[in-house]
C-alpha cells in the first residue's frame, strides 16, 4: 500500500498539469476567436457608417439645390457622389443639368471623359476631353486622360500623340512619360500606377490654383470616422455617428411617401429635362411657387414636349404669383409672359416679352436662353400678324374687284334657276354646277337655295357643305348678313367633324371657323 500511494499522487498531478494545459489552450483561441468577431463587427459598422455618411451627404447637396438650383458647386459635387456610389446615369444626368447652367464648366467635361471611358463608350469620352482641352488648355492630364482613351480604342499612334502633348505642357509628369515609353516598346508592360491613394473609380477635380485635377475627398474632416477604433472602449462610441442612418431612413420613408401620393404629377420621361420638371413638381408640393417657376420655365425651354404633362395647377398659381408684382422675382417679367404664353394667349405674352428683351439689352448678365425665347415669341407673334393682314388685305382686293366688275357689266337677262322638281333629279355634280352659275351672276340667295335642296337628299356629302358654306360666306361679307354668317361657322364645324383629318376640306374647314369666329358676333 506505501509503494502504490506515491504512484497514485504522481498520476494526480499528471492529469491536473494536462487539464490546466488543456484550458489554457481553449482561452487563447476563444479570445482570438472573439477578436475576429469584434474586427469584423467593428469593419460591418464602418461600412454601414459611410454608406449613411454618403447619403446624408446626397441628400444635403440635393436640399442645397432646390433652394438654389443655379450652384454650379452643389451640382458638382452631387454628380460626384453619384460617380463615388457606382450610379452613373445619375452622375451623367447631373453633369448635363450643370453644363446647361454654365455650358463652359471644365470639371463637368473633364469628369463626364472619365465616366464615359469606364462605359465603353470611347467616341463620348474623346468629345468630352476636347471640350475640356478647349475651355483649360494648359492642363497637362485632359491629353493624359485622352491617351488612356485611344489606347482603350486600339489607336496607338493617336495615344502616343496625346501623351507627348501632356509632356509638353509638363515635362515632368511621369505617368505620361512612362505610358509613352511603354507603348514605344522600351518599357515594361505592367500597368501605369494612378496618383498615390486615387482609386479606378474616383473622379478628378481641378484645382484652382494650379488648374490640374485632384482627388475629390469623399467625406468632410467632422464628419470623418477615427482611424483606429478602439475594441476596449465600446462603451465610449458617440451618438451622432446614428444620425446619418435616421436622416437616410426619414428620406427614404418621405420619397416613398411623396411618389404614392403624387405620382400622376410626375413625368415617366427620361433625361435632364425631364429630372428638372420633377424637381419643378417637388419644390410645388412643398409650397416653393418661385423656385417651381423656375425650374417649370427652364425644363419647358429645353424640351417642349412636357407640356404634355399635367402642371398640377403650377401654370395658375404662378400667374397669380407674379400677376400684380413680377419684379419680385429675377426675370419675373420673362416668367410671366412665357406662362401666359403657353397658356394660349400669344397677344398678351408679348408686352411682357418686349419689357424684357428692353431690361436685358442694358445688363450683362441677361440670362441668354431666355433672351432667345423672348425673341422667337416676339417674331411669331409678328409672323401671324402680318399673316393676318396679308389674308385681309386679299379678300379686300377680291371683294373690291367682285363689285367693280359687277357694276361695270351690262346686267343680262336672268335665266330661271331650275325649279326644286328638277332638282330632285339632278346628280350632286348637276346641282353644284347650277348653284355655281348662279354665283358668278351674283344670285347668292339663289345659289344657297339650291345647295339646300341638295343637302335635303345627301345630307353629308362634303362638297355641298362647303359650297354651302362658301355661299353663306360671301352674303356675310357682300352684305354683312350676321345670321349667313351663322350658318357659315355651322357648315364649316360640321365639315371639320365629318372629313378626315388632315385632308384638304379639313383644313379649309379650320382655317374658316377661326375667321368666321372673329367675325360673327
Amino acid at each position: 500500500m506505501e509503494t502504490k500511494k506515491p504512484l497514485s499522487n504522481f498520476l494526480s498531478k499528471l492529469a491536473e498539469f494536462d487539464f490546466a494545459l488543456i484550458s489554457s489552450s481553449l482561452c487563447y483561441t476563444g479570445s482570438r476567436v472573439l477578436l475576429a468577431v469584434v474586427f469584423l463587427c467593428l469593419m460591418v459598422s464602418t461600412s454601414l457608417w459611410a454608406q449613411d455618411a454618403a447619403v446624408a451627404r446626397t441628400y444635403k447637396l440635393q436640399q442645397r439645390l432646390i433652394n438654389n438650383p443655379r450652384d454650379v458647386e452643389a451640382h458638382l459635387q452631387l454628380a460626384m457622389e453619384y460617380s463615388l456610389a457606382n450610379n452613373f446615369v445619375k452622375a451623367v444626368e447631373t453633369y448635363f443639368v450643370l453644363l446647361r447652367i454654365d455650358p463652359d464648366n471644365f470639371h463637368a467635361y473633364n469628369n463626364l471623359g472619365i465616366l464615359y471611358r469606364k462605359s465603353g463608350q470611347f467616341r463620348d469620352s474623346i468629345h468630352c476631353y476636347q471640350q475640356a482641352a478647349r475651355i483649360n488648355p494648359d492642363s497637362y492630364w485632359v491629353p493624359y486622360n485622352m491617351g488612356l482613351c485611344y489606347e482603350a480604342m486600339g489607336r496607338m499612334q493617336e495615344a502616343r500623340e496625346s501623351y507627348g502633348r501632356a509632356l509638353s505642357l509638363n515635362p515632368s509628369f511621369t505617368q505620361a512619360l512612362e505610358r509613352l515609353r511603354v507603348l514605344s516598346g522600351s518599357g515594361t508592360e505592367a500597368v501605369v500606377p494612378a496618383l498615390p491613394g486615387l482609386a479606378d473609380s474616383q473622379i478628378y477635380l481641378v484645382d484652382s490654383e494650379t488648374g490640374q485635377p485632384r482627388i475629390y475627398s469623399q467625406s468632410e474632416p467632422s464628419s470623418a470616422p477615427p482611424a483606429k477604433p478602439e475594441p476596449a472602449r465600446p462603451a465610449t462610441t458617440k451618438k451622432p455617428d446614428a444620425e446619418p442612418e435616421k436622416i437616410s431612413e426619414q428620406v427614404v420613408e418621405r420619397i416613398k411617401r411623396e411618389k404614392e401620393a403624387r405620382r400622376q404629377y410626375r413625368t415617366a420621361r427620361k433625361g435632364p429635362a425631364a429630372a428638372i420638371f420633377n424637381q419643378a413638381m417637388d419644390a410645388l408640393d412643398s409650397g416653393n411657387i418661385e423656385k417651381a417657376i423656375e425650374y417649370y420655365v427652364s425644363c419647358i425651354i429645353t424640351e417642349r414636349d412636357l407640356l404634355a404633362e399635367p402642371d398640377n395647377g403650377l401654370i395658375r398659381r404662378g400667374l397669380e404669383h407674379l400677376k400684380e408684382r413680377p419684379n419680385r422675382m429675377t426675370d419675373g417679367i420673362f416668367y410671366r409672359g412665357l406662362l401666359i404664353f403657353i397658356s394660349g394667349n400669344l397677344e398678351l405674352a408679348v408686352p411682357d416679352m418686349q419689357t424684357f428683351l428692353e431690361a436685358s439689352r442694358n445688363s450683362k448678365d441677361a440670362n441668354q436662353l431666355y433672351v432667345g425665347e423672348a425673341t422667337r415669341i416676339i417674331e411669331r407673334h409678328a409672323a401671324e400678324k402680318a399673316e393676318l393682314e396679308a389674308r385681309e388685305k386679299e379678300r379686300e382686293a377680291m371683294l373690291l374687284a367682285a363689285q367693280t366688275a359687277s357694276s361695270s357689266e351690262v346686267p343680262e337677262p336672268e335665266q330661271p334657276r331650275a325649279s326644286d322638281f328638277a332638282l330632285k333629279r339632278m346628280s350632286i355634280d348637276q346641282i353644284i354646277d347650277e348653284a355655281d352659275r348662279l354665283s358668278r351672276e351674283s344670285r347668292v340667295q339663289d345659289a344657297i337655295a339650291v345647295l339646300e335642296t341638295g343637302l335635303q337628299s345627301a345630307p353629308d356629302d362634303l362638297r355641298l357643305l362647303i359650297k354651302s358654306a362658301n355661299a353663306y360666306t360671301d352674303m356675310l361679307l357682300l352684305k354683312g348678313d350676321q345670321e349667313a354668317g351663322k350658318m357659315a361657322l355651322q357648315r364649316f364645324e360640321t365639315v371639320f367633324q365629318k372629313a378626315p383629318e388632315n385632308s384638304r376640306e379639313w383644313a379649309i374647314a379650320k382655317e374658316m371657323i377661326q375667321e368666321l369666329k372673329g367675325r360673327v358676333r
